[in-house]
């Protein structure tokens, strides 16, 4: 077996140290060895270091884009009366959850253009913080001073751990009344996201494993699944037909008490209105959630359930049963 493929066996895995060990023994000229050592560093909390790593990553098309830009790459540069572009990149939910950095560039008061999906504008335009929203289609059409890649923003803003604060930062959403009315327990679903994710196989679980919620009693439920893997359940409220756009899926997510997701973009949104999130992980996660624990710095009301054995994800749905069970006590309404 190829030693990068081995070392990702071993992540896979969940043996972590084998993994950083066979990688710190190949040849450190290689970006690819560079690339899946930032990840290890995220998991040992070396946030800058890390993300050295990941953005190493761009040059062989395994992190970001490496779409040509007409603008000079925001590095620190002054940028008071400056025009930046805040390049989105990757999926929706890596556009939700590195938003939060147009704040940090607002601090030095530039006028800030922000390229998106245009399906997000719906929720990203209420941001005080944003001068202008642009598709990433057409973003190299802006008049701009410099840009700064979205996935990229820790890393040219010089941020660590410590600066992400996990404080909601798309709020102000009506929360949508859902039927029924009554003081059940509100609880949103969704156990399926892209399915083209490059590693969506790893983060699959059996449909069948969160149904098993259903059977809780006094907790209305309903279906966050829209696009793939919809499925009819007379236990839950489907509500695949109301999240016509991002604001619907905001205002629904703002009626609900909790969510429970797997890694999605609706896990993102959650997280970011500040709305109780618990998200369902692989041993090996995405960088977002490499650091250990159930605790997440990136969303103070996420709560992270990791898989703990490769192919397996009967333990962490026990655990999510059983505290839903004591959840339901304590939230009574």
């Amino acid at each position: 077996m190829d030693p990068l493929d081995k070392a990702l066996d071993f992540c896979l895995k969940g043996d972590f140290s084998a993994s950083e060990k066979i990688l710190k023994t190949l040849n450190q000229l290689d970006k690819r060895v560079l690339f899946n050592l930032g990840w290890h560093y995220l998991r040992q909390g070396e946030f800058k270091k890390g993300f050295e790593g990941l953005e190493i990553g761009r040059s062989i098309n395994a992190f970001g884009t490496n779409k040509p830009r007409p603008y000079p790459l925001y590095t620190g540069q002054n940028i008071k009366n400056k025009t930046i572009l805040f390049a989105g990149e990757g999926g929706l939910g890596d556009h939700i959850i590195n938003i939060r950095f147009v704040k940090k560039l607002a601090a030095y008061n530039p006028k800030i253009i922000v390229s998106t999906e245009p399906g997000l504008f719906s929720i990203f335009k209420e941001i005080p913080e944003i001068t202008a929203l642009c598709s990433t289609e057409y973003d190299n059409g802006m008049c701009c001073d410099y840009y700064i890649p979205g996935m990229s923003a820790p890393l040219y803003l010089n941020l660590d751990y410590k600066d992400i604060d996990g404080d909601p930062y798309l709020t102000g959403f009506t929360p949508r009344k859902l039927f029924p009315y009554n003081k059940n327990l509100k609880v949103g679903l969704k156990w399926s996201g892209n399915p083209e994710f490059e590693h969506q196989q790893h983060r699959r679980f059996p449909i069948e494993l969160m149904l098993d919620l259903l059977n809780i009693p006094d907790i209305t439920f309903y279906s966050l699944q829209r696009d793939a893997e919809v499925i009819d359940e007379d236990r839950f409220i489907d509500l695949r037909y109301e999240l016509k756009t991002w604001k619907d899926t905001a205002e629904i997510v703002a009626g609900l008490d909790l969510v429970i997701t797997s890694c999605t973009s609706v896990a993102h949104l959650a997280g970011a209105m500040g709305k109780p999130v618990w998200i369902v992980l692989p041993i090996l996660s995405y960088y977002t959630w490499a650091l250990p624990g159930n605790t997440s710095p990136w969303y103070k009301t996420a709560t992270l359930y990791r898989q703990t054995k490769y192919k397996d994800w009967t333990e962490p749905f026990a655990r999510i049963k059983n505290d839903l069970i004591n959840y339901k006590v304590q939230h009574t309404r």
